[in-house]
This record gives structure tokens, C-alpha cells and sequence, in this order.
């Protein structure tokens, strides 16, 4: 009888311990699932005049004038923006073209200590096909 009631109180305490386990397992699954898009863009990026342009480090000294301004800040890589966004620059940043340069090539965006480079993505990729 002594055994019958060990059996039965080790049950009571182990099937609770298990059904907690399990229940945590699923919560953490679905937090996963909920969460499982990447916020690690590949890059900076503004997309103006239809074209996507790759933030560099280069410093511009000399810009030429405001062609842009940035209408939305996007933050989700599953949503696709429209207009004049960005993945890093607020709304209201200013673009300017960069004195003596196409903006087919580059375009600048004006942050705290100055402005920066930013180059045409596609044009990027074809000049390195060709190297």
C-alpha cells in the first residue's frame, strides 16, 4: 500500500512539472514566430527617384542642392515603401545632389556632422560586374 501511495504522489507532482514545461515550450515557439523577422537590413539604404541608394562613409564637402526629402522611416523588412523612404534616416531628411556628380551615380543625405555619400545601388553592382 506504501508503494501504491509513493507511485501516486510522485504522479501528482511529475505530470504538473511536465504539463508547465510543455506550456513554456509552445509560449517560447510562438514568441519565435512572431519575432523571426530580421531587423539586420544589408545595408542603409534611401530609396529616391525610384532608385535605391546605399549609405557610404564618405564625407561630401560640397553638395549642390535639396533634390529630396525622406516621407518615411520603414522598419519592418517585410514592408514595401512607396515615395521617397528609408530604412535608417528618418521622415524630413533632407537629400541634396552632390556638386560636379550625377544623381544617376550618388545623391547626399545631411546627418548631424555633415553630409554623406550615398551610391546608386544598381550602378554599384554593375561597375563591380566589371571589374
Amino acid at each position: 500500500m506504501n508503494l501504491y501511495k509513493l507511485k501516486a504522489s510522485v504522479m501528482v507532482l511529475l505530470i504538473p512539472i511536465l504539463l508547465l514545461g510543455c506550456t513554456q515550450k509552445e509560449q517560447a515557439d510562438e514568441k519565435a514566430m512572431t519575432t523571426s523577422v530580421s531587423h539586420s537590413w544589408a545595408f542603409e539604404f534611401v530609396h529616391w527617384n525610384d532608385v535605391l541608394y546605399r549609405l557610404t562613409d564618405i564625407r561630401i564637402v560640397s553638395v549642390d542642392r535639396m533634390v529630396g526629402t525622406v516621407e518615411s522611416l520603414i522598419t519592418d523588412e517585410t514592408i514595401i515603401g512607396h515615395g521617397v523612404y528609408s530604412n535608417r534616416f528618418a521622415e524630413g531628411t533632407k537629400l541634396y545632389s552632390i556638386s560636379e556628380m550625377s544623381t544617376d551615380d550618388a545623391i547626399a543625405v545631411k546627418m548631424n556632422d555633415g553630409y554623406y555619400k550615398m551610391v546608386n545601388t544598381v550602378k554599384e553592382r554593375a561597375e563591380q560586374k566589371d571589374q
